[in-house]
């Protein structure tokens, strides 16, 4: 079975403020998956992620629509959320490609290369998005979770239970 991606790689290039139209979309499907199962189930938590797993494959199987206050969520939050975050893993490794022949760093001819300073400095830029857009998807979910989404509640024994605070702390040694 095909995983489920609850964004577009159309909707990344659309809607991230970085990337060019010209950019090759299945670049990004790597990015997304990983961003998706491992940074927004964790924001989300498993059954709201389940939820919308099946709320998806409804919608593009028999045409099933997703109930307006889950579609309403997905839209105005999940998905940018996830935006930022793919386009912070894309990234990461979209300079590099692995092949039999060994690792390469492509190149660009017309434009000089950004320093690994100023890579590092988009990355905190996107996820600063990410990070802001989460916020206010917990903002949401603290005023309507309980009457509007019972899966944020509903976790148990192995589901990752979605994080109740945005916030992270790195440390400065």
């Amino acid at each position: 079975m095909a995983e489920v991606l609850f964004v577009s790689k159309e909707d990344i290039v659309r809607r991230s403020p970085i990337m060019d139209g010209n950019i090759d979309a299945d670049k990004i499907v790597p990015a997304l998956h990983l961003s998706q199962t491992q940074y927004l189930r964790e924001i989300i938590g498993t059954d709201l992620y389940n939820y919308y797993v099946a709320a998806i494959t409804a919608l593009i199987g028999s045409g099933t629509p997703i109930p307006t206050n889950h579609k309403n969520l997905l839209e105005n939050f999940i998905k940018p959320i996830l935006i930022h975050l793919t386009t912070a893993e894309f990234l990461k490794s979209a300079a590099y490609t692995i092949s039999n022949g060994g690792i390469f760093k492509r190149a660009s001819e017309n434009s000089s290369e950004p320093s690994l300073g100023e890579i590092k400095e988009l990355i905190q830029v996107e996820r600063d998005r990410a990070q802001s857009y989460t916020e206010r998807f917990l903002d949401h979910m603290a005023f309507n979770a309980s009457a509007n989404f019972p899966e944020w509640f509903s976790n148990s024994n192995e589901d990752v239970s979605p994080n109740y605070e945005s916030y992270t702390i790195d440390w400065v040694l």
